[in-house]
């Protein structure tokens, strides 16, 4: 696919002469460049719609002057053209030549003129691609300038001093300037279009779609786990259980999904749910595949902390309404059983709790218990073997005013 811009007049199209004795108005000017030792001749470059005129220049007004055009057949300057004046209109491209006598000396001149300096097409092709990247290269289609070597009538051809200015659709972040190229591999599938301009002020576009291959592993996490007052917990860190939802946010065709929650387990589903349990610390990483391009990616490691088991009892609560210690309940960390027996002093039972998020607000068979001294039997276990506790002691209630 490509498109073709027209010739852009604004570009260069100044006078110019070269010794000092040809010039050309409204020409784009460049030079030859011939194998041999000969010296360069003038190139006027002139656009496709414009009259294609030149001149001698700084002759006095009685100077003679004969033009002569190039024969590549045998590479011969010498076919004579009826103009005998100063300024030559050229009708079609091709090499000319002006002799001029002026006052008993001669003098010489050769000059090249076009007018068909066009980039006819742009393609694209994928030179290479893999995991990693993609190289493109384009093809530019342009109409030859072509000159002879006056001394052997080697061909040459003017250069277009192309530059190429690549980029994606839909846009990302990756530029770049010149030809091949090379662009990281997209995730999703991509247009890659290159714009090639020319000294002459022409420019054309091309493209080519590009179906992505490779994967990069992303993924979020969604912690289960309420926020409870008095356990030790945050998002990643603190008491078991731990319950986590994975979600995978991973790019490209990804077709195959495996999870490694360090030494706590794995899953191949694409969004699992784990809980973590036991102490330590686990690197949960996602590994995903295309697998009809055998691209993979591994994730960034998300860290996962379990402390080990802790219990502690308070000694006094002040269940008074204020919102502030109204609760006589254990701080606590990854408990998976417990039991808390709380008595008067005359040894009835007042509260009891199998569960460590509760807590005695100081009632007695729905009443508002007398204050002073209570006594309380703890018992609990951890998730990790040998985690085990058994606590007795009192605590202290008071009401305040």
């Amino acid at each position: 696919m490509h498109k073709l811009f027209t010739f852009l007049l604004f570009c260069v199209f100044v006078p110019f002469s070269v010794s000092a004795q040809l010039s050309a108005d409204g020409a784009y000017i460049v030079e030859t460049d011939y194998a041999s030792t000969v010296e360069n001749d003038v190139v006027f470059c002139f656009p496709s719609t414009s009259t294609m005129t030149i001149r001698h220049e700084n002759a006095s007004a009685g100077a003679v002057y004969s033009w002569y055009r190039y024969d590549e057949e045998n590479n011969s300057w010498s076919n004579p053209l009826t103009e005998s004046s100063a300024q030559l209109t050229v009708l079609s491209p091709g090499g000319y030549r002006v002799v001029v006598q002026d006052g008993g000396r001669e003098t010489e001149e050769r000059c090249w003129v076009y007018n068909s300096q066009a980039i006819r097409s742009v393609s694209l092709q994928v030179v290479y691609d893999d995991c990693y990247g993609v190289d493109l290269e384009a093809s530019v289609d342009r109409v030859p300038l072509v000159y002879y070597d006056p001394l052997d009538g080697t061909e040459g051809t003017v250069d277009y001093n192309l530059t190429y200015s690549w980029k994606t659709t839909p846009a990302g972040d990756e530029q770049h300037i010149g030809n091949p190229v090379s662009f990281d591999a997209p995730y999703e599938n991509v247009s890659y279009g290159v714009t090639v301009a020319d000294r002459f002020g022409n420019t054309a576009e091309g493209s080519i779609d590009y179906s992505a291959i490779a994967v990069k592993a992303e993924f979020e996490v969604e912690n289960l786990k309420d926020t409870i007052q008095h356990e030790r917990h945050s998002e990643t860190e603190g008491s078991a259980p731990i319950e986590i939802r994975f979600l995978d946010q991973s790019s490209g065709k990804v077709s195959a999904w495996q999870w490694t929650f360090g030494d706590a387990g794995q899953s191949v589903q694409q969004n699992p749910l784990f809980v973590f349990s036991e102490a330590g610390t686990d690197s949960v990483t996602l590994r995903v595949v295309n697998r009809q391009s055998l691209c993979e990616d591994l994730s960034e490691p998300f860290i996962v902390v379990v402390r080990e088991s802790e219990l502690e009892v308070p000694n006094v609560f002040t269940p008074n309404g204020d919102g502030v210690n109204d609760e006589f309940r254990v701080a606590y960390k990854s408990i998976k059983n417990f039991n808390m027996v709380v008595y008067s002093r005359w040894g009835r039972k007042v509260f009891e709790s199998s569960d460590p998020e509760r807590g005695w607000d100081g009632k007695v068979g729905g009443k508002i218990g007398a204050p002073g001294v209570y006594f309380y039997n703890i018992s609990a276990q951890g998730y990790n073997e040998g985690e085990s506790y058994s606590k007795k002691g009192a605590v202290h209630l008071i009401r305040g005013k």
